[in-house]
């Protein structure tokens, strides 16, 4: 892996590395714009089987391409890393090109068009009222379901409806484009991912390993085609994460102001946004401490006024959703839930069993798919495992071969599961990161993950444990890799938190085998499964 790609020194490097970001962008733009143009071409309506064959052409010169770059010793660690973007824009475009608008979506609802006077329920259906009537909805949002979301997704989906009803767009190809900011969001935290672990200084083996988790892995590729406010979710808690790092670094206004604004902006796409504000506010409380520390009245005054700054921009946009409904109707922020009639219902079951260690009946090895029924699984881990993977699907025609595949996966998936929560947790308390960066990532994980507990508690469901809540932790699974590729294999020994000297390499050969293995085998899995 050391030897892949050749970097260049000096200045050079540095208008490389910006011309490299600037071009991974403008591929991202362009890619999701063709994407949505071949939406409404005769490509989309042709058979499954001739998309496919295209698709399958497009991927074998893209293999030429990486296979010239390589052999001509043109593949630099930007090029490199520009192909592996590129590839993974390559695999959501292709998702969303094969899959229709209502395939696996979580509350999409349905939309009727213009022509009716219908409300429909759903993220289509709250996406199709801002289209029909210009304004937020004037119901209870607790009334109409998936209603109760803050509208900051559903309004940038109406303004790219209008978009593509200006172009020209019929009203059926403007809602199946619905898919294409998903898939700009999806691609945006793959480039937001390369800048975060580029914040920590990860180079070659583990900025590869590192981004290539979150490139490949299944869950940001199928939320690529959601229609709801998932993928944006995680774009802005993407955001939050590396302007977090950011300030940390380099203790500012400006990078402030940008974690204001994408605090905010995450409260009005999803309120899970705010789970991230936690570490960040011990974050702040331990440098306002040393700031007062230094008895510089002139600096104190400076950073309150800062802080001050920061609150009156993050509060108003953060919280104007939930004050709205406050107001207006009366209502505190919750979900509506199915009742305890529905087969969803978990509550029957005890603590231990929905949020302790699962059995091996709960994991399913003989069929490791979500049953959805809380009578085949109540346990949280095992369906966040099991969605991870293969989302909320249960495909009872399988091929015994791709049964087979898939089981290896899981139990791979479980193993380095645990492996990569462990290498976290290391690298994090290695005294070669720095303080507060393990402060802020550490308690932001374990946070994440408590929140995740509490909210499967309060709507006890199975749907409540689907991955896609807690898909954010992939960005933490990359950092740990890059960090641990960092620490253990690239630089001299030094502290490696729980492990030895000599055993911390080969527990990183390890998972880093484990990784790509895992990776390999998911896209051969969906491959052949049909799914695309």
């Amino acid at each position: 892996m050391k030897k892949l790609f050749y970097e260049n020194n000096g200045s050079r490097t540095l208008f490389t590395n910006h011309k490299c970001e600037l071009g991974t962008l403008l591929t991202i733009i362009v890619s999701c714009l063709i994407t949505a143009v071949l939406q409404g071409s005769r490509f989309f309506y042709s058979a499954h089987y001739t998309k496919v064959l295209v698709l399958a052409c497009l991927f074998l010169f893209y293999t030429g391409l990486f296979a010239w770059l390589k052999i001509s010793k043109r593949l630099t660690e930007n090029t490199g890393i520009y192909m592996m973007i590129f590839l993974g824009v390559l695999l959501r475009c292709g998702y969303v090109l094969l899959s229709g608008l209502y395939e696996r979506q979580h509350d999409a609802g349905a939309y009727t068009g213009m022509g009716t006077s219908f409300v429909n329920p759903g993220h289509i259906g709250y996406i199709e009222y801002i289209y029909k009537f210009h304004k937020l909805p004037d119901i209870n949002p607790y009334e109409l379901f998936a209603y109760y979301h803050p509208p900051l997704h559903h309004i940038l989906s109406f303004l790219w409806l209008k978009v593509n009803i200006l172009f020209g767009a019929s009203e059926e190809l403007a809602f199946e484009n619905l898919q294409i900011l998903p898939l700009l969001y999806s691609c945006l935290c793959m480039f937001t991912t390369w800048q975060t672990l580029k914040l920590l200084e990860i180079k070659r083996t583990g900025l590869l390993i590192g981004l290539a988790f979150m490139v490949f892995h299944p869950a940001s590729v199928i939320m690529a085609g959601s229609v709801n406010n998932d993928m944006l979710t995680i774009l802005f808690m993407c955001l939050i994460i590396y302007g977090s790092l950011k300030w940390i670094l380099n203790k500012n206004l400006k990078h402030l102001i940008f974690l204001a604004f994408t605090i905010g902006l995450g409260m009005i796409t999803k309120l899970n946004s705010a789970v991230l504000a936690i570490p960040l506010a011990l974050i702040f409380l331990i440098h306002f401490i040393s700031v007062i520390r230094t008895k510089k009245k002139g600096m104190i005054l400076t950073w309150v006024k800062n802080y001050c700054i920061f609150a009156l921009i993050v509060i108003p946009i953060g919280l104007s959703w939930i004050l709205r409904n406050l107001i207006r109707f009366g209502e505190k922020p919750g979900v509506p839930v199915p009742g305890e009639t529905s087969p969803m219902y978990t509550a029957d079951f005890s603590l231990w069993q929905r949020l302790g260690i699962p059995s091996l009946a709960d994991l399913h090895f003989d069929f490791p798919f979500h049953p959805i029924s809380a009578k085949a699984c109540a346990n949280t881990w095992a369906i966040m495992f099991h969605t991870s993977l293969f989302t909320e699907e249960y495909p009872a025609d399988l091929p015994d071969v791709l049964l087979v595949l898939c089981q290896i996966t899981f139990i791979l998936s479980l193993l380095l599961g645990i492996a990569t929560v462990i290498l976290l947790v290391c690298v994090l308390l290695d005294k070669r990161t720095n303080f507060q960066i393990r402060i802020f990532l550490l308690t932001g994980y374990f946070i994440m993950l408590v929140s995740f507990a509490a909210f499967v508690i309060i709507y006890p469901y199975t749907c409540s444990s689907d991955f896609r809540y807690v898909a954010i932790t992939l960005v933490y699974i990359s950092i740990a890799l890059g960090l641990g590729n960092r620490y253990y294999l690239q630089l001299p020994p030094g502290s490696s938190g729980f492990f030895p000297a000599k055993a911390a390499p080969v527990f990183m050969h390890m998972v880093n085998c484990g990784i790509l293995a895992v990776l390999i085998l998911i896209q051969v899995i969906y491959v052949f499964w049909g799914r695309w």
